[in-house]
């Protein structure tokens, strides 16, 4: 293809790509490493493009919550928050120990681990957000949250993870992930699930 000077457009049939990926580190009550899992996100699912569309358009659309109900969700300024408090487990950054494949469909994760110092339990600490930084062509920045174990016992069969947004007043699944091997936190150590969101020109 020419432009209007009659040279070759030399950026014809370059595509913009979008990518998620995470990062999951365990460590003990010392700090140190003990496990550290880095992969490509399987996906968003689909309640992120939809809040997405929302915005874009406008208007509003039915989208499906955590609890599976349809809601009609309509354009506002916390749709798509997932910088959460600390102790807040409605939106933000989750873990879980469900081992069903994502699919797009999912609204959910299957088996969460809830706020406290119960078995299975966790303290969520608050959400953290980098700026976007650009490097070459890309653009990206990153979305992290640290989980404390204080149950007295190591929690283990760690092996999903994801993030809870806002949709006005109610709550959505934006992504979610199954480990290629799961993870276990000791008794007073700490699980970090780290989300980097880029586009690459």
């Amino acid at each position: 293809m020419k432009n209007q000077d009659g040279k070759k457009n030399k950026s014809h049939g370059k595509s913009l790509n979008q990518s998620l990926t995470y990062l999951v580190e365990v460590t003990d009550k010392e700090g140190r490493l003990l496990q550290r899992i880095e992969a490509p996100s399987r996906s968003y699912v689909q309640q992120w493009n939809r809040v997405i569309n929302v915005q874009a358009k406008g208007t509003a659309s039915t989208i499906k919550d955590t609890g599976g109900v349809s809601r009609s969700i309509s354009p506002g300024g916390t749709n798509l928050l997932i910088n959460s408090g600390a102790g807040v487990t409605a939106y933000g950054i989750r873990v879980g120990k469900g081992l069903t494949p994502v699919t797009i469909t999912d609204y959910a994760l299957e088996i969460l681990l809830a706020e406290g110092t119960g078995i299975d339990q966790l303290t969520h600490l608050a959400s953290t957000y980098t700026a976007p930084t650009v490097a070459g062509s890309d653009c990206s920045f990153t979305i992290r949250r640290t989980m404390i174990n204080n149950t007295g016992a190591t929690i283990t069969g760690i092996s999903e993870i994801g993030a809870y947004m806002r949709m006005g007043s109610y709550y959505g699944l934006a992504f979610r992930d199954v480990l290629a091997s799961p993870a276990s936190v000791p008794d007073g150590g700490g699980i970090t699930v780290t989300y980097t969101i880029k586009v690459t020109a």
